[in-house]
């Protein structure tokens, strides 16, 4: 499969588990090259050890504060910068670095990065990202930007290590409470349900996450008391409005009930800093990074751009 194909067949109408992973996989259809590890080390990636696992990373670009990337579940990144046409992160990531450094990663289960041996939630990751940084010296202030599942993962390590963050951007984000939430506004459960109606009330397994493996009940109840992140300027992104689709794999009813469901839980997300801005996408499906990916350069600079502004202010009293 080419790279560009996948740009074009990820752009399916959202639904409330391709917050988690690839609509692809939940159409029945083979997952995406981007979960499946490169056949050699990528040209600039390299390697950190951390309690014994390893961690496949890349940072370019200079400058400050740097740009961490949480990418969506299940997509290695650095098979994504194999590719030789660049699509979504790795076509946006040379543009960051024009402007500041950039540092992609692939979590533990993803990629050349270590398989996973135990489930995780993302304050899980968040203590893992916050190592390898420590450990390679890829010094605070950071910036970070997670779409889909890695929103879940930024908004932890924000939550976290709050004072080491000056902006965060969030990409259609999965929302920690969503399944339980889509779950009470869903018909009843019926015995001749499809798997793909099964999977979106239960949640992705282990399978769909493309060598990833989380809890996702367990990152539920973490998130409970930590749904903040202070003051931290807060950019939400969220996919267009989605009428139902004969192309989606949902019935027409599920559909009129997941979409209004899913902006309410982005309105949430945009709650969880008293300094937000929403911006709702004009086309963009769940992967905004590809389908309109100025609005993610725009929101990731504006963040950088701000957070100088407030160093430079702050050196001068």
């Amino acid at each position: 499969m080419q790279a560009g194909r996948i740009g074009e067949r990820m752009r399916w109408p959202i639904t409330i588990l391709a917050s988690f992973i690839s609509p692809l996989v939940l159409a029945g259809q083979q997952p995406p090259l981007a979960s499946v590890p490169a056949a050699s080390p990528t040209a600039g990636f390299q390697s950190v050890d951390i309690e014994g696992k390893t961690l496949r990373y890349h940072c370019q670009g200079a400058g400050s504060p740097t740009v961490i990337i949480e990418q969506g579940g299940g997509i290695s990144v650095e098979t994504v910068f194999s590719w030789k046409q660049p699509v979504g992160w790795a076509a946006l990531a040379p543009r960051i670095a024009s402007l500041t450094r950039i540092c992609v990663y692939d979590r533990i289960g993803l990629g050349r990065s270590s398989k996973a041996e135990r489930p995780r939630t993302s304050f899980d990751v968040a203590d893992e990202l916050h190592s390898l940084l420590d450990r390679e010296r890829i010094h605070s202030p950071y910036v970070l930007a997670g779409q889909s599942l890695g929103g879940m993962n930024a908004i932890a390590f924000a939550n976290r290590y709050r004072d080491e963050v000056v902006g965060l951007v969030l990409v259609d984000s999965s929302h920690p409470q969503q399944r339980q939430r889509i779950n009470a506004v869903l018909p009843a459960r019926s015995e001749d349900e499809s798997d793909v109606m099964r999977g979106f009330r239960d949640g992705p397994d282990r399978a769909a996450m493309g060598g990833e493996w989380f809890d996702f009940d367990r990152n539920g109840r973490e998130f409970v008391n930590n749904m903040t992140v202070g003051g931290i300027p807060l950019i939400v992104l969220t996919a267009a409005p989605q009428p139902p689709s004969d192309r989606n794999p949902l019935p027409h009813e599920w559909q009129l009930v997941i979409e209004p469901m899913h902006q309410q839980l982005q309105r949430e997300l945009a709650r969880l800093s008293t300094d937000s801005k929403h911006i709702v996408a004009q086309k963009a499906g769940h992967n905004i990074q590809l389908d309109e990916p100025e609005l993610v350069f725009n929101a990731i600079t504006d963040l950088v751009l701000r957070a100088r502004r407030a160093g430079s202010k702050s050196a001068s009293n």
